[in-house]
């Protein structure tokens, strides 16, 4: 090996120029896994989409709205991915809210992607309505509508 004294000073810019390049390559690197990282905890503590709506249309909600007429049936429709939520047994609960009294409580109905109840028709009456979708004592999701009398 040469002594230290021969090697010139460009050659030591060099070295140190990439070593410096080495070292932010491993430094970003890291970073960005911490990102993406974050990004997918986010993505697994917000509900991806949840409506009321008047119908389900080929497994898509059709008829959204917050404000719907007396004797109408409506649907909860929740994008909540079993594999997103990590659910156990796969039972996640709808509970129907009039105000602060509750109205029904459902075993929801999961597709792929999905899950869906809805409530009769009888059971609705006019006032500010909420649907609560709950694992064991987990709040997944909630949507709040209002009911009207029918204008006719």
């Amino acid at each position: 090996m040469p002594p230290l004294r021969y090697i010139r000073k460009t050659t030591l810019i060099f070295l140190v120029v990439f070593l410096s390049f080495i070292g932010h390559r491993i430094f970003v690197s890291f970073s960005a896994m911490e990102n993406q990282q974050r990004k997918e905890e986010i993505k697994k503590s917000s509900p991806l989409y949840s409506v009321i709506c008047r119908n389900i249309v080929g497994g898509s909600p059709f008829g959204v709205d917050s404000v719907f007429p007396l004797h109408t049936r409506l649907h909860y429709y929740a994008e909540l991915p079993k594999r997103v939520w990590a659910v156990p047994d796969g039972k996640i609960v709808h509970v129907w809210f009039n105000g602060a009294d509750t109205v029904q409580k459902v075993v929801c109905t999961l597709a792929e992607n999905a899950c869906e109840s809805s409530i009769a028709p009888q059971k609705l009456v006019p006032g500010d309505w909420s649907v609560d979708a709950v694992s064991g004592r987990k709040l997944l999701s909630s949507r709040q509508f209002k009911v009207e009398p029918s204008k006719e």
